[in-house]
């Protein structure tokens, strides 16, 4: 199975409504049920300065999405952020580590970020073993981080620095 990782385009707001309006999907991200198409067409016509989005394709299906955040602001710019969501019928197949990694080599040999960080829910498992997998480690837990199905959840926050070359 052939997975085509590129930039989002606009078009690609209705897939991105669907993706992201999958139980798994929301339950594991911070994005609220039921966004409308408007929403995404908003996020990926005005694209703020230093956000990249990047969708994983299979079979002309849009099975993943990656937005990458490089801080803009002089004394963070060393930094950057990410979020990740991948469609229920397509885990388990390396998407979100072909998205990880395209974000990843972005940073490292384009961008020259420093820090990536991201927090992810303590009882999501897969992604924490994802970003394990890419040199995060977690630095610390956030409680009640997260408000989801009627509940607080804890956070970990989790980062990879890029050693700096001597």
């Amino acid at each position: 199975m052939d997975i085509n990782i590129r930039a989002a385009i606009v078009e690609d707001a209705k897939a991105l409504t669907e993706l992201y309006c999958e139980t798994k999907v929301q339950r594991e991200t911070l994005h609220l049920p039921n966004m409308q198409p408007s929403i995404w067409l908003e996020r990926l016509s005005n694209v703020s300065a230093g956000t990249y989005h990047f969708v994983a394709e299979v079979e002309s299906h849009v099975a993943g999405h990656l937005f990458f955040h490089h801080n803009q602001r002089p004394r963070v710019s060393h930094t950057a952020t990410f979020g990740v969501g991948v469609s229920e019928r397509f885990h388990g197949l390396g998407i979100g580590s072909q998205l990880l990694a395209n974000a990843i080599d972005l940073s490292d040999n384009w961008l020259n970020v420093h820090r990536i960080y991201i927090g992810v829910h303590v009882d999501n498992q897969p992604a924490i073993g994802l970003y394990k997998k890419f040199g995060f480690h977690v630095e610390g837990e956030s409680i009640d981080g997260s408000f989801r199905d009627g509940q607080y959840v804890n956070i970990y926050n989790m980062a990879r620095i890029r050693p700096l070359e001597t």
